[in-house]
């Protein structure tokens, strides 16, 4: 019996041994490197624990539950059947029959845990989530029938409707504020290829491509920074800074008093990553939400900031979801330590881009799907998803503009219908990115109307190639890797596309969705010099020759010079074209 028993034992404490064993080479074997150990336990939390304990524990930990049971029965039998006691005694059956409850209830627990799962995290980020239905109109938009036509009447205030499916929805009648947000001056692309090619003073110095953020300006306009990080033993340099508009990019480097020792990319003593890890254990975070910006008015001369919107995996029912927990703001020292400070809320202003993690938001945006409950999301393929159109395939969301009515800094995504070809923008996911703390922010999705206005981007970059070709001689191309690289909403009903050359945005063109404003073409000029540098000086044009017919090009082709007869040409095409549209 005794070596039943410890057959048992055995059969029951593999698992947990092992998993014992695992972390003491991760601790011990690997000790200093933090994301060994917050991995794990992050693995371990999401796998089995969710909440800490046996309260609401995962799907896993009941499979295991279930596993050890079924050789409990098994020794129990056994034991049973060598004692000589009858097994039809009613001491062996109860225990035999205690054992096989305590089994079907670990698989039951285990089943729904496992059907749950993803409807879990829906109701998890439904509870943040209000789809605003413009007013009028006799029924409601087409892409929220599935919760509209299932709900009833809320309580007025925050939910006008309520959806009646087993994961919350919040409806309300309202239309899209008139939020005026602040168009950008330079598309993601053209941030990307000017800060990467005009960055980084030193060898094992990179850009990090995923810490390209757009910071919105007040009046002066917004700028793109990035984080220029170190690699091996090389550690942070800085932030990368560039306007949009002069072409110049700066930087402000972690040097003097403000030096800085570390690098995410580094390795060993200089992995950042390792030392965050360490020192906040429960705190997660994506490369998206990095970000820097130069504190000073001079970006020569500023103090180099990085800034992480954080996020917790926190126990909900029997998984975890992530959820927005403040942010890291990352200074230099004297002794180049990284002065790490951890702030759970921040405030609109206190920093001046987004503290709300994007990686969150998307999360958010994804989970809509789950407001009709999954009878309408398997049958009817409800929810919204981002755009694929060519043009918009490498930044397709989550744009940070400023409101010019609040002063508030948004996410702001246009969204298409889920599992449609169609590319009409039928509603846009709202949020706002410069208050964290608390909890997760309202995701608004502002449906729009099905007589609106038709808005698809495919549709708007023909409309801008065609305003293009029609202004200039220039014939430029939509979608990835074309002229037209990204088209962003701004203002109300208004869009921008960005026209790159050679990686470099040269015009921007503005639209309205419902073609009723008129077009607004606008040429960029300038060369992207290195951090630190001035912007190269424009040719300027040459002093004629006197008596050469340059000014109504009447004279002899043959006089002209080339720079002439080019401007000659330009000036008949123009012309030519001025009648073809009369």
């Amino acid at each position: 019996m005794q070596r039943q028993i410890r057959s048992a034992a055995v059969w029951w404490l593999w698992m947990p041994v092992t998993a014992g064993l695992v972390w003491v080479v991760k601790h011990a074997v690997f000790g200093g490197f933090g994301q060994q150990d917050q991995s794990y336990a992050l693995w371990l939390k999401r796998q089995f624990f969710p909440h800490g304990g046996l309260v609401d524990a995962a799907p896993l930990f009941w499979f295991w539950i279930a596993v050890g049971l079924c050789g409990t029965v098994w020794a129990v039998v056994y034991i049973v059947d060598e004692s000589g006691v009858p097994f039809g005694g009613w001491r062996s059956v109860l225990s035999v029959s205690v054992v096989l409850l305590a089994l079907v209830g670990s698989l039951v627990r285990a089943g729904t845990g496992v059907w749950d799962n993803d409807k879990d995290a829906g109701r998890f980020y439904a509870a943040a989530t209000i789809l605003d239905v413009p007013a009028g109109g006799s029924t409601p938009p087409r892409s929220v029938l599935p919760v509209t036509e299932h709900s009833r009447p809320g309580d007025g205030s925050r939910c006008d409707l309520v959806g009646t499916a087993d994961v919350p929805a919040c409806v309300k009648t309202a239309s899209m504020p008139a939020f005026d947000f602040e168009a950008r001056t330079a598309s993601y692309a053209a941030a990307t290829k000017a800060l990467t090619d005009s960055a980084g003073l030193s060898s094992g110095v990179h850009l990090m491509n995923h810490s390209l953020h757009y910071l919105p300006g007040a009046a002066s306009g917004g700028a793109w920074t990035a984080v220029l990080d170190g690699s091996g033993e090389q550690p942070m340099e800085g932030v990368a800074v560039w306007d949009g508009k002069s072409n110049s990019v700066v930087s402000c480097a972690f040097r003097g008093d403000h030096a800085f020792n570390r690098a995410f990319g580094g390795t060993g003593a200089v992995s950042l990553r390792n030392l965050l890890a360490e020192r906040f254990p429960g705190l997660v975070y994506s490369d998206q939400d990095i970000w820097g910006y130069c504190d000073g008015p001079d970006p020569r001369t500023a103090q180099p900031v990085v800034v992480i919107s954080v996020a917790r995996e926190t126990g909900w029912k029997q998984r975890t979801v992530l959820a927005p927990a403040g942010v890291l703001v990352l200074r230099g020292s004297s002794n180049g330590k990284p002065d790490v400070t951890y702030r759970a809320q921040v405030e609109p202003g206190e920093l001046p881009g987004a503290v709300y993690p994007a990686s969150v938001v998307r999360s958010q945006i994804h989970e809509v799907q789950w407001l009709g409950g999954r009878g309408a999301k398997d049958d009817q393929g409800f929810g919204f998803a981002h755009t694929s159109a060519g043009t918009n395939a490498t930044n397709p969301g989550e744009f940070l503009l400023r409101s010019k009515a609040d002063g508030h800094l948004y996410y702001v995504t246009p969204l298409v219908p889920r599992e449609s070809s169609s590319q009409l923008v039928v509603a846009f996911a709202v949020l706002q990115a410069d208050r964290a703390g608390g909890g997760l922010n309202d995701l608004h999705v502002y449906v729009r109307s099905d007589d609106a206005p038709a808005v698809n981007l495919d549709v708007l970059a023909s409309r801008m190639v065609s305003y293009m070709a029609q202004q200039t001689s220039i014939t430029i191309s939509a979608g990835q890797g074309g002229a037209l690289q990204e088209i962003i909403p701004f203002g109300r009903d208004m869009w921008r596309g960005f026209v790159d050359f050679s990686g470099q945005t040269q015009d921007y063109i503005d639209l309205s969705g419902d073609a009723t404003v008129t077009p607004n073409l606008v040429s960029l000029t300038g060369q992207i010099p290195a951090p630190g540098g001035q912007p190269q000086p424009q040719p300027q044009p040459q002093p004629q020759p006197s008596g050469q017919p340059n000014a109504n090009c009447a004279g002899d082709p043959s006089q002209l010079t080339n720079t002439q007869l080019a401007a000659c040409i330009a000036e008949l095409s123009k012309a030519l074209q001025g009648r073809v549209k009369d």
